[in-house]
């Protein structure tokens, strides 16, 4: 059973395409697609969820 980083219901919310990776489930892409992804951090604010990461 993969694990869920606190924000995965914000994820999943938000349209993201989630899969596997590394015990847990995490979104890859969004429904906008990843240009649309990518002009939103470079014009406003982005954020990466790192709470997967460093718990072992």
């Amino acid at each position: 059973m993969e694990l869920k980083t606190p924000l995965y219901d914000v994820h999943v919310a938000a349209g993201g395409k989630i899969v596997p990776f590394a015990g847990y489930l995490l979104p890859v892409q969004y429904k906008s697609g990843v240009i649309a992804e990518h002009m939103a951090v470079r014009e406003k604010c982005g954020l990466f969820d790192v709470s997967h990461m460093g718990l072992m």
